[in-house]
């Protein structure tokens, strides 16, 4: 999945916006039995595994420079450079 997630972004427009709740949504729509497979995750808290490796996937993407976090602390809100 957060090799997904990176591919993704790379492919987005520089400047365009990614809201984390429709990155969420999009994924599972597209990927439902793949996302359902994943379960839960072994750590508190206990959270789907799927969403989960989206933002490590998105700290990845953050780490290589193809974007930034834009919005409040706890927005969820990205821009891709």
């Amino acid at each position: 999945m957060k090799p997904l997630v990176v591919l993704l972004i790379t492919k987005m427009p520089k400047g365009q916006k990614i809201d984390l709740q429709k990155l969420y949504s999009v994924i599972y729509k597209t990927f439902p039995r793949e996302c359902q497979s994943l379960g839960f995750t072994d750590s508190h808290p206990i959270e789907l595994k799927w969403k989960n490796q989206i933002r490590y996937g998105l700290w990845e993407a953050r780490k290589q420079g193809l974007i930034k976090h834009v919005g409040t602390p706890n927005s969820g809100e990205w821009q891709r450079l």
